[in-house]
């Protein structure tokens, strides 16, 4: 018996598939190519700060102090006292002010010439000491009640040295040591002391490549027997000299740990304390002294900005000549912030870290000269104003713009054709929030258009 004849099946059609994509919490990916990222990256992180579990639109800025004159640069100082109680400083090219209080900024605490300062905290048994120095004026010491320029006929006084030539404070092993400028020479007091005969301590023959010293700073070290701190100096050619002990005077408490190369440092605001460890801002990159000191000369890989090599190291070409260049830790948020001046007058961006993932972005929008931490606040200071940022959800009244775009993503074989029939962004807002997004192929770049 025939079997009847069957029709002939017709091609099978594809069905579609949905397929969830993860926000960026990788970060921003500005080293490697776009076919080469992973889901997670994104192209572009402008204003969004990846966190751990999902990415959000950074906070804003609103005005703390205003009236500030002048348009030369402009430094941000922390009073820290022993009782607890902290205060704010702007130091500007006509004097030292008190912006601890929101509102109207008072009267000069204390005539300067210059606002490009470097200070420290400094405890001498007696008196807590915020110490500030420009190079131009003679360092200003603060008691926590009166502002004094400090020089060999002042109480405390410095002899030994033009006073008005030094440009940077540390604190290092209850020992005052600053920089003097344009010389590798470092001067440095009797223990404990918060004045007095400063001694010279030369170390031009340390520095193979010349030049001059740009920052000191402490570094914690574990030398094998126990946590020590290493005092670290950095001259602009990119040389660290490191040594370890207590008295720079005596041979048998003082001894040369060795000399490194980590690349040009950014401007004397180059050192930071991250931890137990520094971060050095370099023209090739920034890095963790205990990582970039692994060998006599640096590995690029080992910099904690390696992930955005292109941009930083491009930034860094651009702008290295310009004033403002600092790292700031904001714990309150895990964040650490790297500022960017773009020109010479308080025009800047920052590039920014999760302390925890390890991820960056970038922050726009937020044009300072310096910025702190006070009272586990970030504030920062422009040309005529102290503002208090990352807070709010807006700039000083005005939308805070973010962009973000993702990874590109091959959905499965890189070969096979496909076509996207809908796509939905998840936004979880608790205010007023417009936005237009759309979907770029084919590793396309095309600007959003639209009404938001």
């Amino acid at each position: 018996m025939r079997k009847p004849l069957r029709a002939k099946a017709g091609a099978r059609q594809q069905i579609s598939a949905l397929m969830s994509l993860p926000a960026p919490l990788g970060g921003w990916n500005a080293r490697d190519a776009l076919a080469a990222m992973k889901p997670t990256d994104a192209v572009t992180l402008e204003n969004w700060f990846p966190g751990t579990s999902y990415c959000e639109i950074r906070g804003g800025y609103a005005e703390h102090v205003t009236g500030l004159s002048g348009s030369s640069y402009k430094s941000l100082l922390v009073y820290n006292g022993v009782i607890g109680v902290s205060e704010m400083f702007v130091a500007t090219q006509t004097g030292i002010y008190d912006v601890t209080s929101a509102g109207a900024v008072g009267a000069s605490l204390l005539s300067n010439s210059n606002g490009r300062c470097q200070w420290t905290m400094f405890g001498d048994g007696t008196s807590n000491w915020l110490i500030s120095c420009n190079g131009q004026n003679d360092p200003a010491y603060y008691d926590g009640t009166t502002w004094t320029a400090v020089n060999s006929g002042s109480t405390p006084a410095l002899t030994g040295v033009t006073s008005n030539t030094l440009i940077q404070p540390l604190a290092f092993k209850g020992r005052l040591m600053f920089i003097e400028d344009s010389s590798l020479s470092v001067w440095y007091l009797s223990a404990g002391l918060a004045g007095g005969a400063l001694t010279e301590f030369d170390m031009s023959a340390e520095f193979a490549r010349g030049g001059a010293l740009m920052a000191i700073a402490s570094w914690t070290r574990d030398s094998g027997t126990g946590q020590d701190d290493v005092f670290v100096a950095i001259s602009s050619e990119g040389e660290i000299v490191c040594y370890q002990g207590t008295d720079p005077s005596s041979a048998l408490a003082w001894a040369k740990i060795g000399t490194f190369e980590v690349g040009r440092p950014l401007g004397r605001k180059c050192a930071t304390q991250y931890g137990g460890d520094l971060i050095i801002l370099t023209e090739n990159g920034v890095y963790a002294l205990s990582d970039a000191l692994g060998s006599a000369s640096i590995d690029h890989k080992e910099a904690i900005s390696y992930k955005i090599e292109n941009a930083f190291t491009e930034s860094a070409r651009s702008y290295s000549s310009y004033t403002g260049w600092k790292t700031v830790l904001f714990p309150a948020r895990s964040a650490m912030i790297v500022n960017i001046p773009t020109a010479s007058r308080a025009s800047s961006c920052q590039y920014v870290m999760n302390t925890i993932t390890k991820s960056w972005c970038k922050f726009d929008s937020w044009d300072c000269y310096d910025m702190v931490v006070f009272n586990q606040e970030l504030y920062f200071v422009t040309v005529g104003t102290v503002c208090k940022a990352w807070t709010g959800t807006s700039d000083n009244g005005e939308d805070i713009v973010a962009y973000a775009k993702t990874a590109f993503n091959y959905f499965g074989k890189g070969t096979q054709q496909k076509k996207f029939n809908m796509f939905r962004p998840v936004l979880a807002v608790n205010g007023n929030l417009t936005f237009l997004t759309d979907i770029d192929v084919d590793f396309q770049d095309s600007t959003i258009s639209g009404l938001s």
